[in-house]
């Protein structure tokens, strides 16, 4: 099992430095009784000097919760180059997505990169053209704090990249901002309280450094250990196979370039006959169908969402749903509905009046599962 070693992250330039404690129970490992650290130094941020945290009016009922969704973020690369970031001019990509976002209770997608400024590459590519490493420095990382996310996934093909420190210096952040994570074995899980409702987080994926989708003892375990301590469970997951001829959830077990990335229908269902309330899925890099099983809603990928500049963004890989899901505190689905933007430029997601990423979904969704309940979200 990975161990998150003691780190001191050079970072930023105006050397204000804090202590960052993170104890055996926050951590979900069992039997590592030592306590981690890890030193970051911020730069001179505008958006770490000011209160940037979304404080929204939410039109929710008194006893349900809100949740925006979005699938793969990955907001600049500074690995490779620096070049490979957006300009100060773009600034934060989420910009245009920002004010959907506030109004709801709660904001959660997939982190597709290590964050850190020092990282060295762990990934080891060979001659592949389909192989990437993403690691984002932590002045574009604040833009997924300005945006309001509450909650990012670490169970995917990226986390690790940049090997343990990589991971350290991600939970390091990610922990300094207050934003829960899970999936990997230095954090199995995490919660958070809203509306007096305590939810928990898991994820998983078939991945190096994750908790992995294919062990069904494990998932199991896993979701045993958090179910008696939340009101909510939400899964998330990353797998399937990749790319525009992905779109359709078959039946079975998927690979891609060789290796297990699945079987993500069986995943999901085991998910909730254990005691989850809602599945999201990310990972084939294009949207997928929804199915209600058993009452609870299942969305087996949600694409990317804001993947800047390295990422294939040729339609359909462009689509990028932000899908709005209501949730009474029981765990009851109140409300799902799917508002469509479209990555423009290098990676910038946009409001889409032409609604592809609906149109798609609820497709998607009739065919392969027979549902059809798939809700429209409108842009005042």
């Amino acid at each position: 099992m990975l161990k998150v070693a003691a780190r001191s992250i050079p970072l930023f330039s105006f050397n204000i430095v804090f202590l960052l404690f993170f104890s055996h129970s926050l951590s979900g490992v069992k039997g590592d009784k030592s306590p981690v650290y890890a030193e970051i130094r911020y730069t001179d941020s505008l958006a770490l000097r000011q209160d940037t945290t979304f404080y929204p009016v939410v039109d929710t009922l008194p006893d349900t919760i809100s949740f925006s969704i979005v699938g793969d973020l990955m907001v600049g690369s500074s690995y490779p180059a620096k070049a490979f970031l957006p300009t100060e001019e773009e600034g934060n990509i989420l910009q245009y997505a920002m004010p959907l976002l506030q109004e709801t209770d709660l904001r959660i997608g997939n982190l597709e990169s290590a964050v850190s400024d020092s990282a060295k590459v762990f990934k080891n590519c060979g001659n592949s053209t389909q192989c990437f490493a993403f690691r984002t420095p932590y002045k574009q990382a604040m833009w997924y704090k300005e945006a309001g996310f509450e909650y990012l996934n670490l169970a995917n093909n990226h986390s690790y990249d940049f090997g343990q420190k990589g991971v350290t210096h991600t939970l390091g952040f990610l922990d300094s901002v207050n934003i829960k994570t899970s999936g990997v074995p230095q954090r199995v899980f995490d919660t958070l309280t809203v509306r007096n409702t305590r939810i928990g987080f898991v994820s998983f994926a078939p991945h190096t450094g994750c908790l992995d989708m294919n062990d069904d003892s494990l998932v199991r375990a896993t979701i045993a250990e958090v179910r008696p301590l939340c009101q909510l469970l939400v899964v998330f997951f990353h797998g399937g196979g990749e790319g525009a001829a992905r779109t359709h959830t078959p039946k079975g077990r998927e690979f891609f370039l060789g290796q297990n990335r699945g079987d993500v229908r069986h995943f999901a269902h085991m998910c909730i006959n254990e005691g989850a309330d809602l599945v999201i899925g990310s990972g084939p890099h294009v949207v997928r169908g929804m199915e209600r099983y058993k009452g609870k809603l299942v969305a087996y990928s949600l694409g990317n969402f804001a993947t800047y500049h390295q990422f294939n963004l040729k339609y359909p890989n462009n689509i990028a749903p932000l899908l709005r899901v209501k949730i009474t505190s029981e765990g009851n689905l109140v409300e799902h509905k799917v508002f469509s933007f479209l990555q423009e430029g290098e990676g910038i997601p946009k409001p889409d009046t032409t609604s592809k990423a609906f149109k798609m979904i609820r497709t998607l969704s009739a065919e392969d599962f027979s549902y059809q309940a798939v809700e429209e979200g409108v842009f005042d």
